[in-house]
């Protein structure tokens, strides 16, 4: 299963569905993550503490945990390739669906690893669905 950084997010942070997303990981089998994953995930802990939602060290000790998680094996990571690139090129010409540069890396790496996509984004859920990516109910 390839994890997207809305589902990431729930499972170290608070949020609507942290409970589905604790259940999904901790039956998944192997859950894959990309930099790109690392990334957005960082900036979406930055943006809490921008925000006033989390101190600097509550923000430094979430992505320490996470970064710990996936040095220890809870992720396995999914090189960002040259294929993962055209496969992600070719789902953006192909959608309908207007699927942002970042997303199309994500089904790129869902689509080139034939992972099933975790992912709380109706968009990206709806564009993986017509690119006939499999994805997870949440």
């Amino acid at each position: 299963m390839y994890i997207d950084t809305s589902c990431l997010a729930a499972y170290y942070l608070p949020e609507l569905h942290s409970k589905r997303v604790q259940e999904v990981i901790q039956s998944a089998g192997d859950v894959y993550v990309s930099h790109l994953t690392d990334l957005e995930f960082l900036s979406a802990i930055k943006k809490k503490q921008r925000m006033k939602e989390m101190d600097a060290v509550l923000s430094d000790q979430v992505y320490s945990l996470y970064n710990e998680h996936r040095n220890n094996g809870l992720y396995r990571l999914a090189d960002l390739t040259p294929k993962v690139f055209k496969a992600s090129e070719i789902l953006l010409q192909t959608t309908k669906t207007s699927l942002r540069t970042l997303d199309a890396i994500h089904l790129g790496v869902a689509y080139e690893y034939k992972l099933k996509l975790f992912s709380f984004d109706d968009v990206m859920l709806k564009a993986a669905n017509e690119c006939n990516i499999k994805t997870l109910d949440y």
